[in-house]
């Protein structure tokens, strides 16, 4: 029994789309190095505070973009939270020491949202202290 070409190409197109969509789990863009500041990195950067640390390592953390809306025309920046908590703004990092954080996270807004909750236009800075 022969299949007709138009119903064999069918069949291998819509293989090609299932075996193209298929793609590997997606991983938070937290995760990834430029949000991701480690131990080995925070002691390697020689600075004293959290704050030192991300000026010297991801200074782009620390940027701010403007004013979030027409309505408040001050410019905003990440909020910081550690265990899950807001614990201030950027200028509490400067009373956090290097020695005291296993790691560092930014959070993009969108994603800072999901795990944090809203009021966090400009992302998230997390600190992860050691234990």
């Amino acid at each position: 029994m022969n299949t007709p070409p138009s119903r064999t190409f069918s069949f291998v197109l819509a293989a090609f789309l299932c075996a193209a969509c298929a793609t590997a789990p997606r991983s938070d863009s937290s995760e990834t190095a430029e949000n991701r500041l480690t131990t080995t990195e925070l002691l390697s950067a020689n600075a004293r505070t959290a704050y030192e640390a991300i000026e010297r390592l991801r200074p782009q953390w620390l940027n701010s973009r403007g004013p979030v809306s027409v309505t408040d025309p001050s410019p905003t920046l990440p909020n910081v939270y550690m265990n899950g908590s807001r614990i201030g703004d950027i200028d509490y990092l400067r009373q956090v020491g290097v020695i005291d954080v296993s790691e560092l996270r930014f959070w993009p807004p969108a994603e800072a949202s999901a795990r944090f909750g809203m009021g966090n236009p400009r992302g998230v800075i997390e600190i992860v202290p050691k234990r």
